[in-house]
């Protein structure tokens, strides 16, 4: 009990010396003891009859003499409580229990990782046949590792496909490192840290990652992704951002859509450039990233009207709602190697291409 209720059933100090405040029996309460009505602290000396011991510290509450009880192990401290110095029990030796000090126990989470593969990772002078095997590194942030794939000869972008289970502490972010590997003319192996991707726990840990991410650390001028999958055990991969999607649009009088659209194929409107200031704009601003219209896009259907962008167009210029599809680009990226520097690459483009791309309308007899 806290100090000044009741006697304690076994005295704290030597038997030779008791102190006592006001006739209670003082104990070692550390940083938690609360008595405040603190008196001036007498010494008793066994021996002396002017001096005599309260009756009442002989036994302890159960009636039971004090000198059949054990002793405790005292140990000399000083303890800060109001009390003053006094003889500090090995539990109090530390003032403040600190949270490190606390053992904890951190339980592994099971993940299954699917490293797909690259787009966009080589600069322009890559050849074929360079002598390079391109692989890729998964370790926690930690340094942990956890995976390593195999080597693939001679890729512009590899594809790995592969999938792993592995374990890592919760919280923790994922690191996907790209390298190539070549074996020099003397035999030694050099490798070159090509770009990396690091995955944020809070962006798998509740329903899995499905995407793709931008590499990191890349050469100047390269734009390039890692595609991969994150799932946690007993779980589905969650759906990747999807390839085809519908949105509706409303346009008042006289408001632009606020997009360069290409036509040329004939069946679909590509788009070149969203405006800052249009339809377009205004429904980017409160859409989601996954749903959002980008360069590059495709606008597949308009209003039931499919097949051709020259009605598609005719379309959005004249009508003020729309239900319009838009279908995501498939990217890659190819070599061509030209035994002659002359010969024709085998494709028919547009007759004037304009805009960021070119149309092939026809694939002949050539390297492509």
């Amino acid at each position: 009990k806290s100090c000044g209720s009741s006697y304690l059933g076994f005295p704290l100090v030597p038997p030779e010396t008791i102190t006592r405040t006001e006739g209670h029996l003082r104990a070692t309460m550390g940083n938690n003891c609360q008595c405040q009505d603190r008196a001036p602290v007498d010494t008793i000396v066994k021996g002396d009859p002017s001096r005599l011991e309260p009756r009442c510290e002989d036994t302890d509450s159960t009636g039971t003499p004090s000198a059949e009880l054990a002793l405790p192990t005292l140990e000399t401290g000083t303890c800060d409580g109001t009390h003053g110095d006094v003889p500090k029990p090995g539990w109090a030796q530390s003032e403040n229990i600190q949270a490190e000090e606390i053992p904890t126990f951190v339980q592994s989470v099971p993940l299954t990782v699917t490293i797909a593969g690259t787009r966009g990772l080589r600069e322009k002078e890559w050849v074929p046949d360079c002598g390079k095997s391109c692989y890729c590194v998964l370790k926690t942030l930690k340094d942990q590792l956890l995976h390593t794939t195999r080597c693939i000869d001679e890729a512009l972008d590899p594809s790995w496909n592969e999938e792993v289970e592995v374990d890592c502490d919760p919280g923790e972010a994922l690191e996907f490192s790209i390298w190539d590997r070549a074996v020099e003319s003397d035999g030694d192996v050099k490798t070159v840290k090509l770009g990396r991707v690091v995955l944020e726990s809070k962006e798998y840990a509740s329903l899995g990652f499905n995407g793709e991410l931008w590499i990191q650390d890349a050469a100047r001028g390269i734009e390039a992704y890692l595609q991969i999958k994150v799932k946690s055990a007993g779980r589905e991969y969650p759906r990747g951002p999807a390839q085809e999607f519908t949105i509706n649009l409303d346009k008042s009088a006289g408001k632009p859509m606020g997009a360069d659209i290409d036509v040329s194929c004939g069946k679909m409107g590509y788009i070149r450039a969203v405006m800052r200031d249009g339809v377009f704009a205004e429904y980017n601003r409160t859409a989601t990233p996954e749903k959002q219209l980008k360069v590059g896009d495709y606008i597949k259907k308009v209003n039931g009207i499919e097949d051709n962008s020259l009605s598609m167009l005719d379309c959005l210029k004249k009508e003020g709602r729309f239900e319009v599809t838009i279908q995501r680009p498939l990217l890659f990226t190819i070599a061509i190697k030209k035994k002659d520097v002359q010969a024709q690459l085998g494709v028919k483009l547009v007759d004037r291409p304009s805009g960021n791309s070119l149309l092939i309308k026809e694939v002949i007899t050539g390297p492509l």
